[in-house]
């Protein structure tokens, strides 16, 4: 990450977290593969198994306020663009940073996701991805590249993400 994208990003993260808003920023960095598990069956998944999809890596923790609000609405996102999309056009994959898994589980039991929810206990994704704050998400595209990346939470970038995921499939 260049310094001019860090101190952006930087930015963005200190004044989504003392408004309480959110903050987007447009980048073409490379998005750093992981490996995780699978929070249910523990079958690794990898973002590179993704190359040729669009897709919406999500990081979250069960006590951030915004995470419990923004998971469910990249379900229902997730929902409406699969059903408008080509198949496998697009993804969420929506990691779980709990130091304890019950907690997450907990939260789990209360929504009705059908993404992949992946598990990270080492703190490597986290370092890999920079975060600063909770929740943080990232829009890759079809090559592999971060096009928002996106800290905190509100129902506008559901709006947002759902405009650039339209051009992103369509894009050659």
């Amino acid at each position: 990450m260049t310094l001019m994208n860090f101190i952006k990003y930087t930015f963005f993260a200190i004044a989504s977290l003392m408004l309480g808003a959110s903050a987007s920023a447009e980048t073409l960095k490379p998005a750093t593969n992981f490996t995780l598990p699978d929070f249910y069956s523990g079958e690794m998944v990898s973002l590179e198994s993704y190359q040729g999809t669009v897709v919406l890596v999500d990081f979250w923790a069960s006590w951030c306020g915004p995470c419990q609000a923004s998971l469910p609405e990249y379900e229902a996102l997730r929902k409406k663009l699969q059903a408008n999309l080509p198949k496998q056009s697009f993804e969420v994959l929506a990691i779980n940073v709990d130091g304890n898994k019950a907690e997450a589980i907990q939260f789990l039991k209360k929504h009705q996701l059908n993404f992949p929810i992946l598990k990270e206990s080492s703190g490597k994704s986290q370092r890999d991805y920079e975060l600063l704050a909770m929740p943080t998400s990232f829009l890759v595209d079809k090559k592999g590249l971060i096009r928002i990346a996106h800290v905190g939470f509100n129902p506008g970038y559901i709006t947002q993400l759902e405009k650039e995921v339209h051009k992103l499939v369509n894009e050659e």
